[in-house]
């Protein structure tokens, strides 16, 4: 709970601000000149009582127009700043319903960011909110792009039974106001519904002025494909990854005639102009498709010329030196096929090809003979991969209840690569079969639960400034009404402040009676009153102040977060080092380990508990930091003191008047008692209009706080079907996940001992070229020590030595 006193005593410090910025003590004043400052003071507060409702007026102007809000959406979306971008747009459309232009285009905009945010359900409610409203003129301009965006959305949450409704509403639209764009939507979901001459004639219409001439050249390209290769699997979307990529099961070999057509039609979107990065993929995806059907059809050169047209910006870079490197494989160019493969290793080593690639490097220097550069491929890949398969595989054995994966899956901490699911291995999860739909809800449901509890967090802050004493803050136009009265009212203290120095001025010393305590409370209220703020800059020094105090706080509690990282960093580096000490053979006592394990699993949950403290504070810290500034307790303090000190001036000035202070005083007492009578009205007719303003406060305030209650309730309804939802896909995605994390598992498995098959190689080889070595040398020396025998059988018979059989017998004994 350490914790948790370090807030109180801040904000006990906050209530103790006062304190802590102490003024000197007034100067004396010439009494002449203290009367004619305080008589002008008056006089401009009496000339500024209009001012007020022109502050309440200028702070409504001062709100943002619903085209300025629009296009602070758009910078947001613009800088990929989705969230805000909803939460700005919403207000739009809550706060103007029937303006002629905001409603649709904050409709339309909030549609395209949910789209752009991959919240495909969000995105699907908004455009089809403006499909039904396209009988209102507002809403016409909107249609097709609502009706595209519709279709976009069936694909990626593959419901193509939903395009038989958006294919209707397309029908509603004439032909000639939706252009090339509307012709493009129903081209694809024609092409999608596999009604290939349908779609063939929807596209054929679509021109360059609609910006999609590339995207329709892209798919009568396909279309044309598959009607070449009819008994091929049907095409569902308009991704040149359809093809058969080179390195992966191959059909059977076809003529390249087969393709002709779809051939031409690909090189015709690749001689389209690339003026936007959008028209640049489709090129570079065009490219991609030439490629791999000149592969199929045996045409390995024209595959390698369409493959080095994608340039290194693109996406499809790292796919494409995957697939060129078996291009030259087959080429036998052996030199160009390790080229691309160590280009792709530099520059997109997290590519989903990139451990095929590692490998393949292996058996290309493998061929080459270069076994030491082999075997250290091999090596690392094995070294890099067999930790990831041990810890998917722990992770499988955990257990077998599909439930349970989906808990862990939604938590965020399986993402930590120090402790959880390697990246690379959920990536490959969630592009495995159904990963993506699997995943979605995964993410989905984590989004949806940040969204709740970000509403709740709001609602408590909320709640707090609702009922704290300076809940004005809410409502902007109304705090500048009470700020410019509060300031008046302050201005008309400082008036009085001034009276009572020139008081002073007049009778510098001690009063006896009650004139004297008069005098005693006014002058022990002085140095206090002096402090009031008056000028803009005076409130905004306060607000920041006070916040200065709650930033204090806050840089405090984040250091203690960052030591609690630390401390769950060297926990996660200690677990670490325990789980990985056999395999580097440290050996180590059963029982220490286990003592060693049970304390760091007693410091964890410390560290959990310290965690959950901190997100307490945080919340207070936020709370806090909305009391605070205009209509706090300092600004109570303010009026406390305003008061007592006008009552006692008050007092001082008719005792003085009464002549309790001599005549002097009472002569300048009478001088100012007008002058202090006008004030007094003036004060009235303020804290009136303070009165009002505070009673309108009162009223919004309970308007707010009965939307408040609801949002709450909402709020907790959603819970609640979030939970229902939640219980209904833990078995189904879990199943899923379950299923996508054993064939990771296979596939990481499948990498290793490929891995180990290339190590085993590779000392076969090394080995088979060491006994070939051996074979030469034993051939050479037996040929060598032939050569000696008959130079010296030579030698011998030029000598005269022995004959016949004699002369073989001798040379047998002479020549080893």
């Amino acid at each position: 709970m350490r914790f948790l006193s370090r807030a109180r005593m801040v904000g006990g410090g906050l209530g103790l601000l006062t304190c802590l910025s102490s003024a000197g003590a007034a100067h004396a004043v010439d009494a002449e000149r203290a009367a004619q400052r305080a008589s002008q003071e008056i006089a401009g507060v009496n000339g500024d009582l209009g001012i007020i409702q022109d502050a309440i007026r200028r702070s409504r102007g001062e709100e943002r127009s619903p085209a300025a809000r629009i296009a602070d959406a758009v910078l947001l979306m613009g800088s990929k700043d989705y969230d805000r971008a909803v939460a700005v747009l919403n207000e739009v459309i809550e706060k103007y319903p029937g303006h002629s232009t905001a409603q649709p285009d904050a409709l339309a905009l909030l549609g395209e960011t949910y789209f752009r945010s991959k919240q495909y359900l969000s995105a699907r409610r908004t455009f089809q909110q403006l499909v039904e409203r396209r009988g209102e003129p507002r809403f016409a301009t909107y249609q097709v792009r609502a009706l595209g965006r519709l279709v976009d959305i069936a694909l990626r949450l593959r419901e193509h039974a939903a395009l038989d409704e958006v294919l209707a509403g397309m029908s509603a639209i004439p032909p000639e106001a939706g252009g090339g764009a509307l012709a493009y939507a129903r081209g694809k979901a024609l092409f999608v519904k596999r009604d290939h001459a349908a779609a063939r004639a929807a596209l054929g219409v679509v021109d360059a002025s609609s910006g999609l001439l590339h995207q329709a050249g892209y798919l009568l390209a396909l279309i044309a494909l598959k009607e070449a290769t009819a008994a091929a699997a049907p095409v569902h979307t308009a991704d040149a990854g359809n093809q058969a990529a080179p390195g992966e099961a191959e059909p059977a070999r076809v003529p390249v005639s087969r393709y002709t057509a779809a051939i031409e039609r690909f090189q015709q979107v690749t001689q389209l102009p690339a003026d936007t990065p959008e028209h640049q993929q489709v090129i570079d995806l065009s490219w991609m498709a030439i490629g791999r059907l000149f592969y199929d059809a045996d045409q390995f050169l024209q595959a390698a010329r369409a493959y080095t047209r994608v340039g290194r910006a693109s996406a499809e870079f790292g796919t494409m030196l995957y697939e060129l490197a078996w291009v030259y494989v087959r080429l036998g160019d052996v030199d160009r096929a390790q080229r691309a493969l160590e280009v792709l290793a530099v520059a997109q080593p997290d590519s989903q090809n990139i451990a095929d690639s590692a490998l393949l490097r292996g058996d290309l220097n493998l061929r080459a003979g270069r076994f030491d550069k082999a075997l250290k491929i091999y090596e690392g890949t094995r070294a890099s991969y067999d930790p990831m398969r041990e810890r998917v595989d722990a992770f499988l054995g955990w257990s077998a209840d599909p439930a349970l994966y989906y808990d862990l899956l939604s938590q965020e901490e399986v993402l930590d690569s120090s402790s959880g699911l390697p990246p690379i291995a959920l990536q490959w999860a969630r592009d495995a079969e159904d990963g993506p739909t699997a995943f979605a809800i995964i993410d989905d449901t984590g989004r949806c639960r940040a969204l709740l509890k970000q509403s709740s967090e709001m609602v408590d802050k909320l709640n707090a400034l609702l009922r704290s004493p300076n809940r004005v803050r809410a409502f902007t136009e109304l705090r500048a009404g009470e700020e410019r009265t509060l300031s008046l009212l302050n201005r008309l203290g400082l008036a009085r402040l001034t009276v009572g120095q020139g008081m002073d001025d007049v009778t510098p010393g001690a009063l006896a009676g009650p004139i004297g305590q008069a005098r005693a409370q006014r002058r022990a209220l002085q140095a206090r009153l002096a402090r009031i703020p008056v000028t803009e800059g005076d409130f905004l020094q306060r607000d920041q102040e006070a916040l200065k105090q709650w930033n204090q706080a806050s840089q405090a509690l984040q250091g203690l977060n960052l030591q609690v990282d630390t401390l769950q960093a060297t926990v996660n580096g200690l677990r670490r080092m325990l789980r990985e000490g056999p395999t580097t053979g440290v050996v180590r006592d059963p029982a220490m380990m286990g003592r060693y394990a049970q304390d760091l699993a007693q410091r964890e949950q410390e560290l959990a508990s310290f965690r959950h403290q901190i997100e307490e504070l945080r919340k207070m810290i936020g709370a806090g930091r909305v009391q605070v500034g205009f209509g706090d307790q300092r600004f109570v303090e303010d009026v406390q003191v305003r008061q007592a000190y006008r009552e006692a001036l008050g007092r001082e000035v008719t005792l003085a008047l009464q002549g309790g202070g001599g005549p002097e005083l009472a002569a300048y007492a009478r001088r100012l008692h007008p002058l202090l009578r006008t004030a007094e009205g003036m004060e009235s007719f303020l804290e009136r209009t303070m009165q009002e303003l505070e009673g309108e406060v009162e009223r919004r305030s309970f308007q707010l706080q009965r939307a408040v209650a609801q949002e709450t309730a909402n709020v907790v309804n959603y819970s609640l079907q979030l939970e229902a939802l939640d219980q209904e896909a833990r078995l189904v995605v879990g199943e899923v996940a379950m299923r996508n994390f054993g064939q990771v598992r296979d596939r990481l498995k499948n990498i290793v001992l490929r891995a180990d098959v290339g190590i085993t190689e590779q000392a076969w080889e090394v080995r088979e070229e060491q006994m070939t070595r051996v074979r030469s040398l034993q051939v050479e020396r037996t040929r060598e020590d032939k050569m000696l025998r008959d130079e010296l059988n030579e030698v011998l018979d030029d000598g005269g030595g022995p004959t016949g059989g004699e002369a073989d017998e001798s040379t047998k004994e002479k020549v080893p």
